[in-house]
């Protein structure tokens, strides 16, 4: 978005005249200025010229000598430009002055021999002084003609062409919600409030006095509130007229090249004051105008006579012979203003944004009004750009009068007081700010402000009724007027300790991984397939409302089926025997938490020893004692359908039970195509901890050396091996300690074959041999009683 500083001058006096410390200002203020273009950059040492003579070019054909009167005198140049003519005035460029070559290459002109004439200068096409946009039919061979004049021989070409303007080009993607922004006025409002500028009178745009007799066809708003704000009257005019130099160096300042009055008119409005306007042809229009929303796949040929599919929703405009016109973006050809016109219909509308932008993204078409629709601009700025181009066509289009009354809807909103605190004020922008710079850096943006003890009532303009919805929307003006380079930066005072960590996951998760475990991390969501074939009920598990598709339609309820799908994937190129792990979270009974879940499957027949059920406990055992637990289990009171019903227990810790340990279901272990013995175990994290730990206290080896027995004994698998170890341990006081050593048979034997290791010592002396028989025959009738 370009803002000419020239344009701001019509409403400001400058007290910084500076374009670069303006620009700085409006960048630490407002919004981010990209660059300052320098209007006539390339005109330093060029003058209007005056062609007196042209002569052939001894020994080239296509070049002439020219003798051409300048503020230097007469100067004799080569040139080949294929529209001189002696007594016309050009472009010229002295020696010194900086041109771009052909258009492209930057070189400064010396005095040089063209094919062997001497050439002090040179008579310029527009290409070569970036002038394409006022003369862009001077390219090429074709010099840029000035006319007959000869009143303005010798003048500086900067000053003849009125480019003495410094524009801002403004990085807008800071100022999106800021509709009264991308216009001249409100700029000019911005520096007065930044205190680079005053007022040479605060803006005022005043409906002038209508007709009374009624429109000469009917507008109907079929569109209802997607056009909240409308104003229109027809004007007859008795000619489109010239537009004035003034606007046209205006609009070229701001990259807009001049059409014709009428339409410069309502372009120059809409980058004045933000209000895109349209004049139409009315003796075009044929029957009565609605305005409505266009059906999928109607069309329209806009001005730049193209063709376009309109998306359905567009607000368009149509009377009977069709669209005519597609509102917010740009209007139709059918309706254009155009020399021949003699009575218009000039409008103003606020145009629902949502709809402006959806129009947008479907045609790929975008305007200079659109950008600003699509902003969503304020109620009053209709009224005052529709003021603001009845005048500027009063004023300037020959004869033009109003002939209808103002056809009009809607009204400019009522904005909402806002009360803020000065303790909040300060609290936020970390500086005491006194009340009355607060004050004055509110009003000088159009805010009315009470003074309410320690508090403040603001209510915001009618230009700013869409943005500023709260206290924050006005501390934010506070600030940026006042200047954030003025709040001295302060690092936070606040401590910043790290929190306590519980190790005792860490500890579990490093356990699991020494015990050659895998951790895997699964997807969260399931689908209703996958729970099928685990056995685990769908019907009460969390859904989502919106899922990508019905296999990631739920919340998991457990971890299992999980581990049970990267099973299925890896088991063929897994080892001898799949150990992994997972801990994430859960939704299950209608709460939230977090699951360990561990699975050990075999790919081969396994023994007794190496069964995935006991392989399961005792690491899960190791992980739970790494982490300060003693784990129990005891067989469950009912297994859960995923679980070998006779090989399913209850996991005991300090009494309570936090989850279970189980075979898979020989029916799910199938379902995922695993070929032997698989086994799980499930744990409720936030359950397990919710136990207090216990430390592992180490205890100094005695210095007596042990005496060691190793019995093997039959069992059956009724029996419990942990009732029995605790027998023994509490039948001699020598006994360091009884284990498990071996196993062997199978699981599905009655019986099996159980070795137990049995060691004796004195913490006072060294035990002789007779004293431990006597000992371990006592517990020996014990363990095989």
């Amino acid at each position: 978005m370009k803002i000419s500083l020239s344009l701001l001058g019509d409403y400001i006096d400058w007290i910084e005249k500076d374009p670069q410390v303006i620009a700085q200002q409006v960048t630490a203020h407002t919004a981010e200025v990209d660059a300052i273009i320098q209007q006539g950059a390339l005109l330093e040492h060029c003058c209007v010229g005056q062609v007196i003579t042209i002569s052939k070019h001894p020994d080239a054909d296509k070049l002439v000598l020219c003798d051409v009167k300048t503020d230097k005198g007469k100067v004799r140049v080569v040139c080949g430009g294929t529209n001189l003519r002696e007594g016309m005035c050009v472009a010229f460029a002295h020696v010194g002055a900086t041109v771009r070559w052909h258009g492209e290459e930057m070189m400064t002109l010396e005095k040089v021999k063209i094919r062997g004439e001497e050439s002090a200068g040179m008579i310029c096409a527009a290409e070569e002084l970036d002038l394409v946009a006022q003369f862009p039919e001077a390219v090429g061979h074709t010099i840029i003609d000035l006319g007959d004049d000869d009143s303005g021989v010798g003048r500086s070409l900067k000053e003849h062409l009125g480019l003495d303007d410094a524009v801002l080009d403004i990085d807008n993607h800071a100022i999106t919600h800021r509709p009264d922004l991308f216009s001249h006025v409100g700029f000019a409002r911005e520096c007065v409030a930044m205190g680079i500028a005053k007022w040479k009178e605060e803006p005022k745009f005043e409906l002038p006095s209508f007709g009374s007799s009624p429109l000469p066809l009917k507008l109907k708003n079929d569109a209802g509130k997607l056009i909240p704000r409308y104003l229109a009257c027809t004007l007859s005019i008795d000619d489109v007229g010239e537009t004035p130099d003034w606007m046209k160096s205006r609009l070229e300042a701001v990259g807009s090249r001049s059409l014709n009055l009428p339409v410069d008119i309502t372009n120059y409005v809409m980058f004045e004051l933000g209000m895109p306007l349209h004049s139409f042809d009315l003796d075009d229009l044929k029957g009565d105008i609605s305005m409505r929303t266009a059906k999928k796949g109607e069309k329209i040929v806009t001005l730049d006579e193209a063709e376009r599919v309109l998306p359905e929703g567009a607000i368009v405009i149509s009377d009977g012979k069709g669209i005519f016109d597609l509102l917010g973006i740009m209007g139709g050809l059918r309706s254009s203003t155009k020399p021949t016109s003699r009575n218009l219909l000039l409008h103003s509308a606020v145009v629902d944004p949502v709809a402006i932008r959806n129009t947008i993204i479907a045609t790929g078409h975008r305007t200079d009004a659109a950008t600003i629709y699509e902003k969503g601009i304020p109620p009053v700025i209709a009224a005052w750009g529709f003021a603001r181009a009845l005048q500027l066509f009063l004023d300037h289009v020959p004869g033009a009068k109003i002939t209808s009354k103002l056809e009009t809807w809607g009204d400019d909103g009522n904005p909402t007081d806002v009360t803020v605190s000065l303790k909040h004020i300060h609290s936020l922008l970390g500086s005491d700010i006194p009340s009355k710079e607060i004050t004055s850096a509110l009003k000088n943006l159009g805010f009315s402000v009470e003074s309410k003890k320690d508090k403040l009532s603001v209510k915001p303009p009618l230009w700013r009724i869409g943005d500023i919805t709260g206290a924050h929307d006005v501390i934010e003006e506070v600030g940026r007027i006042y200047g954030y380079d003025k709040i001295d930066p302060q690092m936070p005072t606040a401590e910043v300790a790290l929190p306590e960590r519980d190790q005792r996951i860490s500890k579990m998760r490093d356990a699991f991984k020494e015990q050659r475990f895998y951790e895997v991390l699964p997807l969260s969501l399931v689908g209703p397939s996958l729970l099928s074939r685990a056995a685990i009920e769908a019907s009460g598990c969390a859904e989502l409302t919106n899922p990508f598709g019905e296999e990631l339609s739920l919340f998991q309820p457990s971890v299992l089926p999980g581990l049970l799908e990267h099973a299925e994937d890896t088991i063929r190129n897994a080892p001898a025997v799949l150990r992994t792990f997972t801990m994430t979270h859960v939704h299950s009974g209608g709460k939230e938490f977090m699951e360990l879940g561990l699975l050990v499957a075999s790919r081969e027949e396994t023994d007794l020893k190496s069964d995935p059920f006991l392989c399961a406990k005792a690491d899960l055992v190791h992980a739970l004692t790494k982490a300060g637990y003693s784990m129990s289990i005891q067989p469950a009171a009912q297994a859960p359908a995923h679980a070998h019903p006779g090989r399913c227990a209850d996991i005991i810790i300090a009494g309570k039970t936090i989850g279970q340990l189980f075979e898979i279901n020989p029916q799910v272990r199938a379902a995922f195509g695993l070929p032997q013995r698989a086994s799980a175990a499930l744990i409720n994290i936030e359950a397990l901890l919710a136990i207090e730990s216990t430390e592992t206290l180490a205890e100094p080896v005695s210095g007596f050396p042990p005496v060691v027995y190793d019995e093997t004994i039959a069992m059956a698998h009724d029996k419990s091996v942990a009732k029995l170890l605790s027998a023994a341990r509490e039948k001699s006081s020598l006994l360091e300690s009884v284990e498990v050593a071996d196993l062997f048979g199978k699981a599905e034997d009655k019986e099996y074959n159980l070795t137990l290791r049995f060691t004796y010592r004195s913490s006072e002396r060294t035990l002789t041999e007779q004293e431990a028989k006597v000992e371990h025959e006592q517990v020996l009738g014990v363990v095989t009683r």
